[in-house]
């Protein structure tokens, strides 16, 4: 028996609800109902109303230099203590190492972010410290970045 190989182009229009998805050509239909799909939106940071990642840096660099009494610290050394204190969150790494540098106002990058904030100072290779005065919650800036 001979063969051919040819190629003959079809229109298709896929759909996606829940976890089926539908795949329909001309007058047929296919639905797929795949097991362990998520449905819903997107898997998203919810923080708590009025909160943004930028309240957990600092409360991340805070409670570092409280507890280590150590005043330089790492990107990753507050994100995994961002991690131990809020779990239930899916926290990313590549967006928390974007809200540490947006914190640290001598950064070289610091000028790339339109959401700046004061809250750190950049020693140099990977290195930090808490800005002065902002050890304690009652010396919070406001959002024009003075002090309250």
């Amino acid at each position: 028996m001979a063969e051919a190989t040819f190629t003959i182009p079809v229109t298709a229009t896929v759909s996606i609800e829940g976890s089926s998805v539908t795949v329909k050509v001309l007058e047929s239909l296919l639905t797929v109902k795949i097991e362990g799909l998520e449905a819903g939106p997107g898997k998203r940071l919810h923080l708590g109303r009025g909160k943004t990642m930028f309240d957990l840096v600092l409360d991340a660099a805070r409670a570092y230099v409280r507890d280590t009494g150590e005043s330089e610290f790492s990107a990753a050394d507050l994100y995994h203590i961002a991690l131990a204190e809020h779990p239930e969150l899916e926290l990313r790494r590549n967006s928390w190492g974007s809200h540490i540098v947006a914190s640290a106002a001598n950064h070289p990058s610091y000028r790339h972010y339109t959401s700046r904030h004061r809250y750190l100072r950049y020693l140099g290779k990977g290195r930090y410290s808490l800005e002065p005065g902002l050890l304690s919650p009652q010396n919070e800036p406001n959002e024009n970045g003075t002090r309250k």
